[in-house]
């Protein structure tokens, strides 16, 4: 992994961190707030939100580069 990737991932783990320390503030609409389950669910599903986003533009950008998306044509310019 290069160097600007590893510092790529960093960075937004580091934007992910500042959301969910602020986002408290913004979001106090119910009176009892958000249980420890309610936390979990909410890192996960941001954490599993990013993978999977992640694994998706690999996976595009893997396949553009390995030429699977290129168009097969006939070598004969008449057919």
């Amino acid at each position: 992994m290069s160097r600007k990737a590893i510092a790529i991932v960093f960075a937004c783990i580091a934007v992910l961190a500042v959301v969910l320390a602020v986002m408290p503030r913004f979001w106090m609409g119910g009176s009892d707030g958000i249980s420890g389950h309610g936390w979990a669910a909410y890192i996960i599903g941001a954490v599993l939100t990013v993978g999977l986003s992640g694994g998706l533009f690999f996976l595009t950008f893997y396949s553009a580069r390995s030429g699977h998306d290129d168009l097969d044509r006939p070598d004969d310019p008449s057919v």
